[in-house]
């Protein structure tokens, strides 16, 4: 059955259909199911030779033993098409997440494989978090970040596991400095600059709230900034509560501070209805490149929105 199961067949459909991008981009890390079919709650993405699932929570009519046969055929089905064994396949249950609860741990393997994007090199922990450590969807952001970064001083807010950093570093940053509330992400980040070749004991890392960091008088002004808070945080270790669709026009007014003019700032959030208020933003221009940074792999275009905003 699973030689001829509908998901099966979606995928194998959506890598012949991908091959070519897969191909002239070097890829070997990319989303080959992207919740194509309503019946099939899941994102399946390929790093290399592992496979992530995120199952999404959706009501559905299935009794448990109905559910758990869906499952496991759907699997089944997985492993199949992409000839994959189980301690290759990492399967995760997605609900809608508050605060930093999709950064939070629900494994404790604290293995860290190794994979590859464009010419670098990134540590993923497929097991032990809802998210791997490197989000597939900014693959063109990060890209775009590399090639404006020679010769400039490079902030990354919110900065997760420091893959935008890296991406700095890869494209000539003279200084690049990575703030997060998480010295487990910190840590991380210094990892992902050592594989890389790149030494972080020359460049910054500050674990702070970023919200209450960007209100303090810059020491330092920088020509890009990458901006990509959560949707909503109530961290017991933040100072303060965050809701991206109210608060983004005062924190973007806080962050342009830190910035020299003529400075660009990448600006993101993957909240599905968000609003970007430019008239409450005081800026020389803004652009939106949402649709420009959703990659191919990705039917959903509203996986991210972004802009890009010059001081």
């Amino acid at each position: 059955m699973s030689d001829n199961h509908p998901l099966g067949n979606r995928i194998k459909k959506n890598m012949k259909a991908l091959k070519s991008y897969v191909q002239q981009h070097g890829l070997s890390c990319y989303r080959v199911f992207d919740w194509d079919m309503p019946e099939y709650p899941l994102c399946v993405d390929l790093y290399e030779d592992m496979v992530h699932v995120a199952e999404y929570k959706t009501k559905h009519p299935l009794d448990d033993i109905e559910y758990l046969q869906w499952m496991e055929e759907s699997l089944l089905a997985i492993k199949t098409v992409l000839k994959v064994d189980d301690d290759h396949l990492f399967v995760k249950r997605r609900e809608r997440q508050k605060g930093i609860a999709q950064y939070e741990k629900v494994g404790h393997s604290g293995e860290l494989k190794t994979i590859h994007e464009n010419g670098l090199k990134f540590l993923v922990n497929m097991s032990d978090y809802l998210d791997t450590g490197l989000f597939l969807d900014h693959r063109i952001t990060r890209n775009r970040v590399k090639e404006e970064s020679a010769g400039k001083k490079v902030l990354n807010l919110f900065a997760y596991t420091g893959s935008f950093s890296v991406y700095a570093m890869a494209g000539g940053a003279t200084k690049v400095t990575t703030v997060d509330l998480s010295n487990t992400y910190l840590n991380w980040s210094k990892e992902n600059f050592k594989v890389n070749g790149f030494n972080p004991d020359e460049h910054l890392f500050i674990k702070t709230d970023v919200k209450e960091w960007i209100k303090e008088e810059p020491t330092e002004l920088y020509d890009i900034v990458i901006l990509d808070p959560p949707t909503v945080s109530r961290s017991k270790m933040a100072k303060t509560k965050f809701d991206i669709q109210p608060d983004h026009p005062e924190m973007i007014h806080h962050v342009l501070k830190h910035m020299n003019k003529g400075g660009a700032l990448y600006f993101s959030t993957n909240f599905r209805e968000f609003q970007f208020m430019p008239k409450r933003i005081e800026a020389s221009s803004y652009e939106d490149i949402s649709l420009a940074t959703v990659p191919d792999d990705f039917r959903n275009k509203k996986i991210h929105y972004c802009w890009r905003i010059i001081k």
